[in-house]
């Protein structure tokens, strides 16, 4: 009987970073898709319910908070656990917006590959 595995969204315009993320993901035995803009990476969201969304903040098609907006309006999505990680520096204003959306986790550019792998088996085994 094959392994089930977990699905993560990466939504991530940075194409290169994407695809980099999507291959250490692939490696630990995740199935993982992308998309590279807001409006894909919900549509993806709708389309596919992943267990786990790792969301940019900063990219074309609404950004991040508008993605999660629009996700949080929607039974099917609005309980997938999600992960900011963005090149912006976590101001005061970013922690307030991402717990309005139920964010738990938010991790900064350059990541750690171990801190993302915690955060992400961490919310995905709390579901």
């Amino acid at each position: 009987m094959p392994e089930f595995k977990r699905k993560i969204l990466v939504v991530e315009d940075e194409v290169q970073f994407a695809r980099m993320i999507a291959i250490r993901l692939q490696s630990e035995g995740f199935d993982v898709n992308v998309s590279t803009d807001a409006y894909g990476g919900t549509q993806e969201a709708i389309r596919n319910t992943p267990d786990l969304i790792i969301l940019d903040l900063m990219m074309p098609a609404g950004g991040g908070f508008s993605m999660l907006e629009r996700i949080n309006k929607i039974p099917k999505t609005s309980t997938i656990p999600v992960i900011i990680l963005t090149g912006r520096n976590i101001d005061q204003n970013i922690k307030k917006t991402a717990a309005k959306y139920g964010i738990r986790k938010i991790l900064k550019k350059p990541y750690d590959k171990d801190e993302l792998l915690g955060a992400i088996n961490s919310l995905i085994s709390s579901q």
